[in-house]
């Protein structure tokens, strides 16, 4: 069977100009909706190793580092959630009675090395009056992992708690291992109470969709052109 010239550079061209898919969410919970948080209170806390949050590791810095993560339910104050009901507060209690201490959160996922990616999560600051309570902008520190560790800070400013504003960030990266863990941590707070920090939701990654180089897209437009052109010539 023959194959004319225009059908390979149909291919061609199709092959050049054409673009995968993004991918499903890599993170598992990353809306913070599965697992048991108790029912009788408006938020949870999460202590350093509590599994009650499925998909993550809670973590603690700091010189009291058991305080942990809270888990708070959108549905009262603060709120509300960005996505679902459940949003996690990054704790930056200061130097009060309890101690200082601050709370993280993560997780590994699979990952291919040398393939790009991008994770997108929601950043919210409840406005506080509480002595140390606000910090403003609220500030989030995102550790990517693999054979070596990307950072980056993000920031957002701060809402009152009952009318939480949400802002959509993201990172860009590509990993450098077969497994990535993503890691939330918040600044110390500096008050005696600290209140709240940042709140995060919704979090993905997903494997990103590389935009192609201006040279190779007029490529494939050429071809989709010699393709065109010679379909022209033999209906003539």
């Amino acid at each position: 069977m023959k194959t004319s010239l225009a059908a390979v550079l149909c291919l061609g061209a199709a092959a050049v100009i054409s673009a995968p898919d993004a991918s499903a969410n890599l993170i598992y919970n990353g809306s913070f909706e599965i697992g048991a948080p108790a029912s009788t209170t408006p938020w949870t806390r999460l202590a350093p190793g509590s599994t009650a949050l499925q998909g993550w590791t809670v973590g603690g810095v700091g010189t009291n580092t058991v305080r942990g993560v809270d888990w708070h339910n959108g549905a009262f104050n603060p709120g509300p959630a960005q996505s679902g009901s459940w949003m996690v507060d990054l704790n930056i209690d200061g130097t009060g009675g309890q101690g200082a201490g601050q709370g993280t959160i993560s997780q590994a996922f699979a990952t291919v090395a040398g393939t790009y990616y991008s994770l997108s999560f929601w950043l919210a600051g409840p406005r506080s009056s509480e002595a140390g309570g606000t910090l403003n902008p609220r500030t989030v520190i995102v550790g990517l992992a693999g054979s070596t560790t990307q950072t980056q800070t993000f920031t957002a400013p701060d809402a009152v708690s009952t009318s939480l504003v949400w802002y959509q960030r993201n990172f860009d990266f590509i990993a450098d291992s077969a497994s990535t863990t993503l890691t939330f941590s918040p600044l110390a707070g500096t008050g005696a109470n600290g209140y709240w920090g940042a709140f995060i939701d919704n979090v993905s990654v997903n494997t990103a969709v590389v935009p192609l180089p201006a040279p190779i897209l007029l490529l494939g437009s050429g071809l989709l052109g010699l393709c065109c052109f010679g379909r022209a010539r033999r209906r003539a």
